[in-house]
């Protein structure tokens, strides 16, 4: 981008246009000439946001992210996130890997804030790639959600993160009123429903969505079985009461209920995932060996059947691919133990 601010696009929300200037001269400042676009992601930028949506930013650098880039870009987010009045998801992209690699979610739901619009040049991500990272998201939300000791694996098939919980702890992330204050949120499980959908959506029909809408919908057209009902149900809550957790008792009751379902869609998740993880040891290139044997180490799965596949592993010619599963293998046998 030019030093001289140059806006593009904006939302059809004033204050979040405000919000989106001051970030973008504050990037010009921070980056000067390294930036080659900005573009706003999510419900913001499909015009589906609800009161606690976050506003999520994308910087696309000019060609490879340079020696210290990455350390201020870090410095960058944590001050901009202190001073904004909404809450920032702050990313990078590297012009270069994006228009070598591809991609979905910026190349096909993105809004252009200010800069040169590189998305016509950039290819859409292929499909065994765009699979491999649907099938690996869910895992982030589950992970988060269970406090457990450091290190130690999550343990197949999930407990409830809080059994005794209102909402049986998928209440965990707090939500930001505007005063700044946390008030008890479910963001959180609505992610959670829209990333098993996403996962689900690409590995049983082949389609790229990214929106939380068009996952849901997209789900429903496409998939059409016994969980696009609770999905469906779930992001409505979020259309309801934003992300904040109702207070009338009838309202709390019919999340709760939602809440205690969604348990059998993250281990129904977890079981084919297992079979895809131990796929992915034998394909892909040697980093998504690695992590597929990585993350069988991070979910204890009952059986030989995993400890077999990584013990083969032994033979591989690559040193890292060899190292994740030696790893695996002794969280496997430290936490069976236990």
């Amino acid at each position: 981008m030019e030093e001289e601010i140059s806006l593009v696009g904006l939302t059809e929300d004033m204050r979040i246009n405000s919000v989106i200037i001051g970030f973008i001269d504050l990037c010009l400042m921070v980056f000067p000439m390294r930036l080659r676009a900005c573009y706003l992601l999510g419900s913001h930028a499909s015009r589906d946001a609800v009161s606690d949506s976050d506003l999520d930013l994308v910087l696309v650098f000019k060609d490879r992210l340079q020696e210290g880039e990455a350390e201020r870009l870090e410095r960058f987010r944590r001050s901009v996130n202190a001073m904004a009045r909404f809450p920032l998801d702050v990313s990078a992209e590297e012009e270069a890997r994006l228009l070598a690699d591809g991609a979905v979610n910026l190349k096909q739901t993105s809004l252009l804030l200010a800069g040169e619009d590189i998305r016509e040049r950039i290819p859409l991500l292929p499909l065994d790639q765009w699979v491999r990272f649907a099938m690996h998201r869910p895992y982030i939300f589950m992970e988060r959600a269970r406090a457990r000791a450091e290190g130690e694996p999550l343990r197949y098939p999930l407990k409830y993160p809080d059994p005794r919980g209102t909402l049986y702890g998928y209440d965990h992330s707090a939500v930001m009123d505007a005063e700044g204050n946390p008030r008890p949120g479910f963001k959180e499980l609505v992610t959670l429903a829209c990333r098993l959908a996403m996962a689900d959506l690409a590995r049983k029909a082949g389609r790229y969505a990214c929106s939380k809408r068009e996952i849901i919908e997209a789900h429903r057209q496409h998939v059409n079985d016994a969980w696009s009902l609770l999905f469906e149900q779930i992001y409505a809550c979020r259309k309801r009461w934003g992300y904040r957790v109702p207070e009338a008792p009838a309202d709390q009751e019919h999340l709760r209920s939602l809440c205690a379902r969604i348990l059998d869609a993250e281990n129904l998740f977890l079981g084919s995932y297992k079979d895809f993880l131990l796929a992915e040891l034998q394909r892909g290139e040697v980093r998504d060996r690695v992590l597929a044997a990585r993350r069988l180490g991070e979910i204890l799965y009952p059986g030989d059947e995993v400890p077999a596949a990584l013990n083969q592993l032994e033979a591989a010619p690559e040193p890292e691919l060899r190292e994740a599963a030696r790893e695996s293998l002794r969280l496997i046998a430290q936490y069976s133990a236990s």
